[in-house]
């Protein structure tokens, strides 16, 4: 395919301008130009356009190529200037050339202009893209000077050795420094704890980086604030290290928000944990055989629930669920909970809706656990066969299959007005024998593990 070219020929002689066209066709380019022959001619065309080469002659009646070239230059073009002539001395020629033309070419052997041409493009081309990159590295460079310095968070450089090489005005403002005091600071002066500064800079050189690492650091004043730092390491292009860079972060009105939050929130948990264990208390009053009952069961299913390894906040919603799970027993007549004898069928009907009773007084709390349905389920079985609902397998919570598993082990351990204890040992035979039947198999085995190889007692 031929190549495009536009070229501005600088000639008085229609002929030769043609000649010089047909030279270039010859050899692989596609020439559209603009013969001109006095400077207001080419003025007028470099304005017009823009011209991808310039060919012109050395000698004219009423222009010269000495003026051709001032206008050129005048004119701050990065384009090729090719002196085409027919009579130049070398030293014409080299002169012109130190003067600003690229090449020369003599009339009588045109074979020199084509490669002539394509050289001086592609050097031209050259020249354009390293403007280019060095145009874009600077406006980079100055985009990030803008960003450094403006940035409200404090930007540093340091030496490999730890001395501050550069930093923002944010950095001296953070610090309470001036930049000449600052200034060859060691950037392990600033900490507080000589180890947080030990391990930041092991962390740093091993990983290349590290993220929000938090330290203590000093002010000029001897203050203390807690910050976090992003640095990463500046190395060479040999890979060494030549020093780091990294933004440090005042988070000192944070950490002391949510030291006021773990505050606020501890105190909301004692409280919620008082009115708990007076709900508990309640039902204790009413039925006084089962005094404690609630409290051994909720600490066994916590003790399960963190054998099993849940997080921590599902096993303090398991505590609370445990500590009033048969908060329901206060819509059950005192006289059939205490009734030493056989309860009947009806009897037994009504202590059944102890889960469903329970859970109504709890669903109107706004617990950060599903508390009241944990109470509810807390007597389902995995094969349906529970109550209130019969629902079956994993539909079951997971805290309500743990307060199943308590629940039977410190009832059958403990004394009943119906009847005596049955034994720790027998409470661990019902588990097992009706493992996965009426009672989940992880939850069982979990249990089981505690007992006879953890020691764990009620």
């Amino acid at each position: 395919m031929d190549t495009p070219i536009r070229l501005l020929i600088i000639d008085d002689s229609i002929d030769d301008a043609l000649l010089l066209v047909r030279q270039l066709k010859k050899n692989g380019f596609n020439p559209t130009y603009k013969q001109v022959d006095t400077a207001e001619a080419m003025s007028d065309a470099l304005d017009a356009q823009t011209w991808d080469a310039i060919l012109c002659d050395y000698s004219m009646p009423n222009f010269s190529m000495h003026k051709a070239l001032d206008l050129y230059k005048k004119k701050q073009l990065d384009l090729p200037f090719i002196i085409v002539s027919g009579t130049i001395t070398d030293e014409t020629a080299v002169a012109a050339m130190k003067a600003g033309a690229h090449d020369y070419i003599i009339k009588d052997n045109l074979a020199r202009l084509s490669p002539a041409m394509d050289r001086e493009l592609r050097e031209t081309k050259v020249r354009h893209e390293r403007r280019l990159a060095k145009y874009e590295l600077i406006k980079s460079e100055e985009k990030y000077r803008t960003l450094f310095e403006e940035s409200r968070d404090a930007i540093y450089i340091s030496a490999k050795q730890g001395k501050f090489i550069g930093f923002n005005q944010s950095t001296t403002e953070l610090f309470g420094y001036s930049k000449e005091e600052m200034l060859g600071m060691n950037t392990k002066d600033i900490f507080v704890n000589a180890d947080e500064y030990r391990k930041l800079q092991e962390e740093i050189n091993q990983k290349g980086s590290v993220r929000d690492f938090e330290a203590k650091l000093y002010k000029r004043d001897g203050s203390e604030m807690n910050c976090l730092i992003t640095s990463t390491v500046r190395r060479s292009k040999d890979e060494n290290i030549m020093g780091y860079q990294g933004i440090i972060r005042d988070i000192s009105e944070l950490v002391l928000s949510q030291q006021k939050l773990e505050k606020t929130l501890e105190k909301l948990r004692k409280a919620l944990g008082g009115t708990i264990q007076a709900m508990a208390l309640t039902v204790e009053t009413r039925d006084p055989y089962t005094a404690g009952h609630q409290r051994r069961v909720s600490n066994l299913a916590c003790a399960i629930g963190r054998e099993m390894g849940l997080p921590a906040n599902k096993i303090q919603g398991i505590h609370f669920a445990g500590i009033i799970h048969d908060i329901g027993k206060i819509s059950v007549p005192g006289e059939i909970l205490s009734k030493p004898g056989r309860i009947s069928e009806n009897e037994l009907g009504i202590i059944k809706e102890h889960p469903r009773a329970g859970h109504n007084i709890l669903k109107t709390v706004d617990f950060p656990w599903p508390i009241a349905q944990i109470v509810l389920q807390h007597h389902e079985k995995i094969d349906g066969s529970g109550y209130p609902d019969g629902i079956s397998g994993e539909t079951i919570l997971i805290e309500s299959r743990i307060l199943s598993v308590a629940d039977v082990i410190e009832a059958m351990s403990s004394h009943r007005p119906y009847r005596p204890t049955l034994g720790v040992d027998a409470a661990l035979k019902e588990i097992q024998q009706n493992r996965d039947v009426l009672y989940d198999a992880e939850v069982v085995d979990t249990c089981l593990k505690l007992f006879k190889e953890r020691g764990y007692r009620l």
